[in-house]
């Protein structure tokens, strides 16, 4: 019972993921005016739809791609920040109740979804309901090429348009759209390649098309590929500032550089392709991403204390 309730509350929703998702909602709602409660609210229900997501990707991957299905070495691996791949498979729960539970979670960000598209803006409704079908596109955006794309949309731009959204009535929504691009890149552009790179073997078996499993494919540093993102995420941040979407006080994200340089070279040494050695692999896969989940934090932070 208890494994069952942890798998419910924590492990499908995936929560490791809230401050990605999270901060890059309240930087929008920051740039159309400043936070408020209904700020608060939209951030409920950003959350809520976000953990909604990630229940139905991993009813998706088991009953719909099949990406999940099979024996240890013939689906995805269980990762150190998330066991969500494995749930189904080992049978831990049952198919019916990971759908349950994703609707559950999509049904409670409808109290907060509707209750900001009566009282601030209808658009509020619209972005919420593309915001659930990313996991519809994530899903099948891994067999035609779009599955960094998918993820980036649903973790940038929309979530800061929900954060806009469900601050004002009439927000620049140009600035929510770029706003959201330097989280994407960190989380779906780099992290992707990270997160799949122990899926890689299994998966392409299975007729995944994605820039992840290419690189894994293609035998190509998985460090080098994830740090020229890196520096394009960070050059991308100085194309706001200059722009004046982003505060200059978002430059303390780069205190962040020497700890990534640090992880990238702690990859390398742990950068295994055998599934059943890839424990050392998988700690530092999740060191990484608990590391990186700052970023989108000081990012957040600095804006707010930015004139």
């Amino acid at each position: 019972m208890k494994r069952k309730l942890k798998a419910h509350l924590w492990t499908l929703p995936r929560w490791f993921a809230a401050p990605f998702f999270g901060s890059t909602l309240l930087l929008g709602a920051s740039l159309a005016g400043g936070i408020s409660a209904n700020s608060w609210l939209a951030l409920v229900a950003g959350l809520l739809i976000m953990a909604g997501g990630h229940s139905f990707n991993s009813y998706l991957d088991y009953a719909w791609t099949g990406i999940d299905k099979g024996e240890v070495e013939d689906r995805s691996a269980e990762k150190a920040y998330t066991g969500g791949q494995n749930l189904l498979a080992n049978g831990a729960v049952s198919l019916k109740e990971v759908l349950a539970n994703a609707l559950f979670w999509y049904l409670l960000a409808l109290g907060p979804v509707i209750y900001l598209s009566l009282n601030v803006s209808f658009s509020v409704l619209i972005v919420a309901a593309l915001a659930m079908a990313v996991t519809f596109w994530y899903s099948w955006g891994k067999f035609n090429w779009t599955h960094e794309l998918s993820l980036g949309v649903g973790v940038g731009p929309i979530s800061a348009l929900l954060g806009m959204f469900g601050t004002v009535a009439h927000p620049n929504i140009a600035a929510g759209l770029l706003a959201g691009v330097p989280v994407a890149i960190l989380l779906c552009f780099a992290g992707l390649a990270l997160d799949e790179w122990p899926d890689a073997e299994a998966n392409l078996k299975k007729g995944v098309k994605s820039i992840a499993y290419y690189i894994w494919n293609a035998s190509i540093s998985l460090e080098s590929f994830m740090g020229i993102w890196f520096v394009f995420m960070y050059l991308f941040q100085f194309f706001l500032i200059y722009m004046g979407i982003l505060a200059t006080q978002t430059m303390w994200t780069f205190i962040m550089v020497p700890v990534f340089m640090a992880l990238f070279v702690l990859l390398r040494s742990k950068n295994l392709k055998d599934k059943e050695e890839n424990k050392p692999f998988r700690k530092t896969a999740g060191v990484f991403v608990m590391l990186a989940a700052l970023y989108p934090v000081i990012l957040l932070v600095g804006q707010l204390i930015g004139p």
